[in-house]
């Protein structure tokens, strides 16, 4: 593989994982239906339960992550995302 900046033959490849961390919330059709009157009937009448609740009760979360490949020259420091070719 060569540089695409130099045209060096020193390139290292490696793959490199990115992870993100998103929150999953209640859907559109949950605060459509039934959502819009209960949290806050909630919070009116049961404050101190809903209150521990939300403060102990993890919230629901997705890992995702992501793989790619990153080819990086040794010589100048071009660095650049390697295609899957087949």
């Amino acid at each position: 593989m060569k540089c695409r900046k130099c045209g060096s033959e020193q390139v290292n490849v490696q793959v490199v994982s990115e992870t993100t961390l998103k929150t999953r919330r209640k859907t559109w059709l949950y605060w459509l239906t039934i959502g819009w009157f209960i949290e806050p009937l909630l919070w009116i009448f049961l404050t101190l339960p809903k209150l521990i609740y939300e403060l102990f009760i993890p919230k629901r979360v997705k890992l995702k992550t992501k793989t790619r490949k990153i080819a990086v020259c040794q010589v100048c420091g071009e660095s650049w995302d390697v295609k899957a070719s087949l």
